[in-house]
């Protein structure tokens, strides 16, 4: 192979280089414990409210690798939080909570761990502003519809002939 030709591929090597996208991390996805993991606290209103869990250890785990939780809140939009609870969001669909724990802690990957439990968001939302309306009119419209609603009743229809 001559010089000139080997400067060539050298010099094609380097643009593909430049245009090239940044490396996007490997996401890992990671099973929660098999017993119940969130707390649960009390309101003052008396209803039951889930927690988010802890960081599994750090042989299951390292430390080094950034945690997301996924799950639904109430109103059945979907959750992304990080575990040590600096950022996180609200969105309509999955894959959006998905894009948006890689997106975060790019270029060096994550873990994500589905949870089962439904659980609200409780970080600043930095996901969909869209989302996070529509939950909250959610909730509002839930909270006008009584928790045991009064029975209705049907009569039977009479038959004719």
């Amino acid at each position: 192979m001559s010089v000139a030709a080997v400067t060539l591929m050298a010099r094609k090597a380097k643009e593909f280089d430049r245009v090239k996208a940044p490396l996007r991390g490997v996401c890992l996805l990671v099973r929660p414990p098999p017993q119940p993991v969130g707390q649960v606290e009390q309101r003052a209103a008396g209803a039951k409210r889930e927690s988010f869990p802890h960081r599994p250890n750090p042989q299951t785990l390292s430390e080094t690798i950034p945690l997301y939780f996924i799950a639904r809140n109430n109103s059945g939009f979907w959750i992304a939080r990080e575990a040590a609870g600096r950022i996180g969001g609200i969105f309509l669909f999955r894959g959006s909570a998905m894009r948006f724990a890689k997106k975060s802690s790019a270029p060096g990957g994550c873990a994500t761990m589905f949870l089962p439990q439904r659980l609200e968001l409780d970080v600043p939302n930095r996901g969909s502003k869209i989302a996070a309306w529509l939950s909250a009119m959610a909730d509002r419209l839930g909270n006008l519809i009584p928790d045991h609603p009064p029975a209705i009743r049907i009569r039977r229809a009479k038959r004719v002939g």
